[in-house]
């Protein structure tokens, strides 16, 4: 048996999570087209009878304009630590400033880089073929890897390109029957969130948190289980709690119904879901309020 932690990188919105999952085979981390969606690093579990690689989804590269966004920054160099490879994922364009400063980073952690380069599927050969020939001028990569996350066309590639940088081990890290190391409450608030993204208009989202108050199991009047969740929504405005709640509760509705529905699918049993909306003014740059809210508990 053979193990290896392998990091993903990158600027926001390129992918990887969309990556992530179609390695995995299953939904571990939430998709947007909003950048910066993923926040903290997710952790997604990759099983064969060969190998066990241990995937690190990391937030995606930005400018950082507030402390959340600064210790989001924080966790791609953190999440370089104790690596075996780095899966550096890019969009076919020529690098810009963000995948110049992440070489370089890379230059230093001195770990094995594949390149893979996403979203294939909607640009031309042309565009591939130039991409592949600028990064290859900037740094030496271990391979370079061609790929449509969406329509896992070439996902195959990459998992053979990992093989040699895994090692040998007694027994693999985490069990062979689990996709992710989050826990269930961590997934109920990523899924919470997904569905605001996907509902709210873009201001509103990224100074959203998502927080799981009360979490419990118990049998129906029928003798069916049922889970029964509570869950906070921050947000930083009195008109942004207007917002995401819409009239008559309109659009809070409609966020509920489509999470219960995922939640359900995760828990495998019905979910009693409640959702309240409250207002924690400029919580992005409140130490205190971040670190209640257990972003980076990964």
């Amino acid at each position: 048996m053979k193990t290896a932690f392998i990091a993903i990188v990158g600027r926001a919105n390129v992918g990887k999570s969309t990556l992530l999952n179609s390695i995995v085979g299953q939904k571990v981390a939430i998709v947007s087209d909003k950048p910066q969606t993923t926040r903290n690093r997710i952790t997604g579990i990759y099983n064969s009878d060969q190998v066990q690689f241990v995937f690190v989804d990391t937030p995606g590269l930005h400018k950082p304009r507030n402390k959340l966004g600064e210790r989001m920054i924080r966790e791609v160099s953190e999440a370089l630590d104790g690596i075996d490879a780095v899966l550096m994922v890019v969009e076919p364009r020529r690098p810009g400033s963000a995948e110049t400063r992440l070489i370089e980073k890379l230059s230093v952690a001195q770990v094995p880089v594949i390149l893979v380069i996403n979203k294939v599927d909607i640009n031309s050969k042309a565009d591939v073929a130039q991409a592949i020939d600028a990064y290859s001028k900037l740094f030496d990569f271990a391979s370079i890897v061609p790929v449509s996350a969406l329509e896992s066309d070439g996902v195959d590639i990459i998992l053979d390109e990992l093989m040699p940088f895994a090692e040998e081990c007694d027994e693999p890290f985490y069990p062979d029957d689990i996709p992710t190391s989050q826990t269930v409450r961590q997934m109920v608030c990523e899924i919470m969130r997904e569905k605001i993204l996907l509902n709210m208009y873009d201001e509103v989202p990224h100074g959203v948190a998502v927080e799981v108050v009360s979490f419990s199991e118990r049998q129906s009047r029928d003798g069916s289980p049922v889970t029964d969740i509570s869950v906070d929504i921050i947000c930083e405005r009195d008109s942004h709690k207007s917002m995401i709640i819409g009239k008559s509760g309109e659009k809070l509705k409609k966020i509920a119904s489509q999470a219960r529905a995922d939640i359900e699918q995760l828990v495998g049993m019905r979910v009693n879901l409640k959702c309240f909306v409250k207002v924690r003014e400029n919580w992005r740059n409140n130490d205190r309020i971040i670190s209640e809210l257990h972003l980076y508990d990964q």
